[in-house]
């Protein structure tokens, strides 16, 4: 649990610093642990050791054309009981209350069925996804990774895949995602993000 004070004090600083240095031409955040992002406070961490899902939620709220600010996610993130260990181990990956205060929703899609769509003639359906991965499988504090990605007919483009990237990275299949030649892993859940009234 987060105490209301830090909450208080977390925003107040992560909205001077805000994110617009670290935003490319499109609005987009990549690379948590580049100076721009990772001094912004989450919990009692911060963005660049822990702050994944915050950013993922940022991203696919901005793709989904309803952005909000990152301190008023990071925040919404602690005042709802998101973080564990106090943010030091990320936030839980479960999304769809925090989806809902912002207009979304959500799907829970399996990889299998994305494979099965990618091998289809018309490549599956374009979105906006939220991704949880096991990045890391033998360390335990740096294993699950959670990104925003879209699809379209040219494949995937995924935001804030590593930390260190500038920019979004491309990927032709969904299991190219986790093989990039750095690591390998697991997808632990895919949610696929709608706009609320796109649902209707």
């Amino acid at each position: 649990m987060i105490l209301p004070g830090r909450v208080r004090q977390n925003y107040e600083a992560n909205r001077r610093v805000g994110t617009a240095p670290a935003e490319d031409s499109r609005g987009l955040l990549n690379g948590q642990g580049r100076p721009a992002l990772s001094r912004l406070r989450f919990g009692y961490a911060d963005v660049g050791h822990a702050g994944c899902e915050s950013i993922a939620v940022f991203n696919a709220l901005r793709l989904l054309d309803r952005p909000r600010p990152l301190p008023e996610i990071i925040r919404d993130l602690e005042k709802g009981g998101y973080l564990r260990l106090g943010g030091h181990l990320g936030a839980a990956p479960y999304f769809e209350p925090l989806l809902r205060r912002y207009g979304t929703r959500s799907r829970i899609v399996t990889p299998a069925r994305l494979r099965q769509e990618e091998a289809g003639s018309a490549g599956g359906p374009d979105g906006v996804y939220l991704m949880v991965i096991w990045n890391r499988r033998w360390m335990m504090h740096k294993g699950l990774h959670t990104f925003a990605a879209e699809r379209t007919a040219e494949g995937w483009e995924v935001f804030n895949r590593f930390n260190d990237d500038e920019t979004s990275r491309r990927y032709a299949r969904l299991d190219d995602i986790l093989l990039n030649g750095r690591s390998a892993g697991a997808f632990l859940v895919i949610y696929q993000v709608f706009r609320k009234e796109d649902l209707s």
